[in-house]
């Protein structure tokens, strides 16, 4: 593959590249300080509030699954073309295009990989409580 036709293909596909990213990047933003809350909350005295606790938890735990999907298809999206930029050369000439696309997939990785840890520490707190309820 010739560099122009992978570079057109960046450019046509950047639209929708910026408006994905800045919907997935933007949830990831709203979620993250309240799956951080929810954990951090100290485990209430009353057992209807820990029940509420754990409702809350749980609804966490699926708002971000839905979440890892949503990125995950996000990734699956972007990746032939991608994998199309790693079969080329980057750097001699450098291709902005090519990293800058390759950036963003690290970003999307790293934005997945926080999600899971994310996930799974919500899961073990509301795992927690549940044994006290």
């Amino acid at each position: 593959m010739t560099s122009e036709p992978l570079n057109g293909q960046i450019v046509d596909a950047s639209s929708l590249l910026a408006l994905l990213l800045v919907f997935v990047f933007a949830y990831f933003a709203a979620l993250f300080p309240l799956f951080e809350e929810a954990r951090q909350r100290p485990t209430p005295p009353a057992r209807d509030d820990r029940a509420a606790l754990i409702r809350r938890l749980s609804q966490y735990l699926r708002l971000g699954c839905g979440f890892l999907l949503i990125t995950v298809m996000v990734i699956l999206t972007l990746a032939p073309i991608s994998w199309h930029a790693l079969q080329t050369s980057l750097w001699s000439p450098f291709q902005t295009l090519r990293v800058g696309l390759l950036l963003v997939d690290v970003l999307l990785v790293a934005t997945s990989a926080t999600t899971v840890l994310e996930v799974s520490l919500v899961w073990n707190r509301r795992a927690e409580l549940l044994r006290m309820v």
